[in-house]
């Protein structure tokens, strides 16, 4: 299978678009500037002679015990009793064979983000757990600044308002703070943290034994085998991370989104975390005071999946995940104000839909005054939009696409008085071979006509190269849904 383009952000006048592992500009009318391939580097372990200890000779050792066996009592044909291993086994690390060092999860691009100023693009990675920063000089040519390796591996980032700060949420529930730009005093000094250190009993083991000591070939084997196994722990330790980071709080549930806001009245910034169980907390803005729960959004009976504070109205937030509604909050009170069907919307496209997963939640200012929500549920292919009108959302019009939406986001292009949309999708291959556009881009003549797609779509669009695996392929673009809990869980 091809991989389309999953992730957007815009940046100014160019379109970032993220593809499997690697990131893409684009100019207005949709035309490649230039390229990120991830860096392919081996692992540990993964060329060059290995440091391990090697099973010594049989010659080199002690002879073993044998055990006369008796007629009709099993062995093999050097007289070792049935279940004893003949050669050494692979060490046995908390019950799972060690993995080989040399294999490489890929590494896709999870996050995709640019800030308010057009001069950086932030990205995640999956499976190395980093974060990688660029530089961009507006004209669609980005510099890799930094990459750094999150404790844990983050599942969404946001951009304090004055572009300094990174917020990074895990899977395990914290949030981290990181500088956006790296000085070099804190890329050497690790930095402080609220959780103590547990001292590693496995770290400054040695075994007792060695290889004087032991008397049978098959207790040198486990002598051999114990020192690969203490080898194999020490070289799957996690590294403390050495750059400034700053643990700002936590839930006791994997983090699926992270916001932030400004309180309407106080202008105090405050932080919105959502979880897989359900909950929505509104803490504050200030890192010496992030430990401090100001609110919190509860009615939510399923995961939480987007969060989403509308430019023009920044006193509300807007929620989806794996309810059949979308609500509608006064985040800093903790009230909500309203809600709105989504799988209404999906059953007259899908009838036999009996639940979503929201995907992605997306506002748009339109001109007057209001503002329109776009709403993208995981496997529908189609965007739902939604005005957002005195607290209340209102549907307005399903775009039904080829193929299943994965991202949106508004792109200025040239003169146009308004920015148009752009749609990353998951393209239709024909019978032919022939594979449709991964990114569409939706128009209109004034803020009252209908989004269309904008003509042919350009051939630099059409996905071409590396194919990967369908079930990898799924995992990648396909996971909003795996955050319902099953009955194993309830």
């Amino acid at each position: 299978m091809v991989v389309p383009y999953h992730l957007l952000t815009a940046c100014g006048s160019v379109l970032f678009a993220a593809r499997g592992s690697d990131i893409y500009s684009f100019t207005p009318e949709l035309q490649p500037i230039s390229t990120w391939k991830y860096p392919s580097t081996p692992q540990n372990g993964s060329s060059g002679p290995s440091s391990a200890p090697q099973a010594s000779p049989a010659a080199e050792g002690p002879p073993s015990k044998r055990r006369k066996l008796e007629s009709g009592q099993n062995g093999d044909e050097n007289g070792h009793e049935k279940g004893e291993p003949a050669e050494p086994q692979a060490p046995v690390i908390e019950g799972k064979k060690h993995q080989d060092p040399t294999h490489q999860e890929r590494s896709f691009i999870h996050g995709l983000t640019a800030t308010s100023d057009h001069r950086h693009v932030v990205a995640i990675s999956g499976s190395d757990k980093t974060i990688w920063v660029f530089e961009h000089d507006g004209a669609g040519h980005f510099k890799l600044l930094s990459h750094r390796t999150m404790p844990k591996r983050p599942c969404a980032i946001v951009i304090t308002a004055d572009n300094h700060t990174i917020l990074s949420a895990d899977k395990f529930g914290d949030v981290y703070s990181i500088p956006l730009i790296p000085s070099p005093s804190n890329t050497t000094t690790p930095a402080p943290s609220s959780r103590s250190a547990t001292p590693s009993t496995t770290q400054n083991f040695k075994p007792q034994a060695n290889e004087f000591t032991v008397h049978t070939r098959r207790n040198l084997k486990a002598l051999e085998n114990q020192k690969l196994g203490l080898q194999a722990r020490a070289a799957d330790k996690p590294a403390e991370p050495t750059f400034e980071h700053t643990l700002l709080l936590g839930h006791v549930s994997m983090l699926t989104a992270v916001t932030v806001g400004t309180h309407p009245t106080t202008r105090r910034p405050y932080i919105i975390t959502a979880d897989r169980d359900e909950h929505i907390r509104v803490s504050r803005g200030e890192p010496s005071q992030a430990h401090i729960i100001d609110a919190f959004c509860l009615g939510h009976e399923d995961f939480v999946s987007r969060l989403c504070i509308p430019a023009r109205s920044p006193e509300i937030l807007i929620s989806g995940g794996g309810d059949d509604d979308l609500f509608v909050w006064n985040w800093s009170e903790g009230r909500l104000l309203a809600h709105a069907s989504v799988l209404e919307q999906v059953k007259k496209l899908v009838p036999e839909a009996s639940k979503v997963a929201v995907s992605r939640i997306f506002a748009f200012p339109e001109e007057d005054g209001t503002t329109s929500i776009f709403v993208i549920c995981e496997r529908v292919p189609a965007v739902f939009c939604y005005r957002l009108q005195e607290n209340r959302l209102q549907h307005s019009k399903t775009i039904s696409t080829g193929g299943n939406v994965l991202d949106i986001t508004a792109f200025p292009r040239g003169s146009r008085s308004e920015p148009d949309l752009v749609l990353a999708v998951d393209p239709l291959v024909s019978p032919e071979g022939v594979v449709d556009p991964s990114l569409i881009i939706l128009t209109r003549d004034s803020p009252s006509s209908s989004w269309m797609p904008d003509g042919p779509q350009k051939e630099a669009l059409v996905v071409e190269g590396e194919s990967i695996k369908q079930e990898e392929l799924q995992k990648l673009l396909y996971f909003t849904e795996s955050l319902r809990k099953t009955s194993d869980f309830e």
